[in-house]
């Protein structure tokens, strides 16, 4: 069951715009800053990445940071999800 706190922060996830490829980012993400600083160009560091864009920055500088995502929220729209990781891999 889901607190009423919970539901109202999960209302409030709205579709941002990468500052990479500038598609409409409906996944919110976080990983611990020091992953984030290992993969993320500096010029990108205080902006949107969306999950892909993070995805290919992490391949090409060759961080494995699946064990690093733990929560995904989905932002759609008709409905918000949040998404817990049970277990991850590396490709």
């Amino acid at each position: 069951m889901r607190s009423a706190h919970e539901e109202h922060n999960l209302r409030s996830f709205k579709r941002q715009t990468c500052r990479v490829c500038k598609s409409h980012d409906k996944f919110d993400f976080h990983v611990p800053d020091d992953v984030w600083k290992k993969i993320v160009p500096e010029h990108y560091r205080n902006r949107v990445v969306c999950l892909s864009c993070f995805d290919e920055f992490a391949r090409a500088a060759h961080v494995d940071y699946s064990g690093s995502l733990e929560v995904l929220y989905f932002a759609g729209n008709q409905a918000t999800f949040k998404f817990q990781a049970v277990s991850a891999q590396s490709a």
